[in-house]
């Protein structure tokens, strides 16, 4: 996540309006925060977003291995069991989760940018 942010803020501090802000004498801090990080801001918050969605629908692995009761166990437990509904309803939670994730990465990253939001 820090190399990525990092990689994006570099790339945003060559734009023009950056560069006019670092010649008009602004605090390069002020700079960063102000002008740069609201612009780097969207495919960061995009790359979190997965990063938690897979990491909820990957607690699968991680219940079966370690043993911990859960949705991921119970979702393993079922399949043995053959027991279809509950199988439909874990995989519901599972594939609601990562839409939700998904829904909020794009409302979160249309908010930050600076471009997008014409209410302001």
């Amino acid at each position: 996540m820090m190399r990525m942010t990092r990689a994006a803020i570099i790339n945003l501090l060559a734009s023009p309006y950056i560069e006019m802000a670092q010649l008009k004498g602004m605090n390069p801090m002020r700079v960063i925060v102000k002008h740069a990080l609201p612009n780097a801001l969207a495919p960061i918050i995009n790359v979190i977003a997965l990063n938690l969605a897979y990491l909820i629908t990957g607690v699968v692995v991680v219940e079966v291995v370690f043993v911990y009761p859960g949705l991921g166990q119970l979702m393993v437990d079922s399949v043995a069991a053959r027991d279809m509904p509950v199988v439909q309803g874990v995989a519901l939670v599972f594939a609601a989760a990562y839409v939700f994730l998904n829904l909020a990465a794009d409302v979160l990253a249309t908010l930050s940018n600076p471009r997008l939001v014409h209410g302001r």
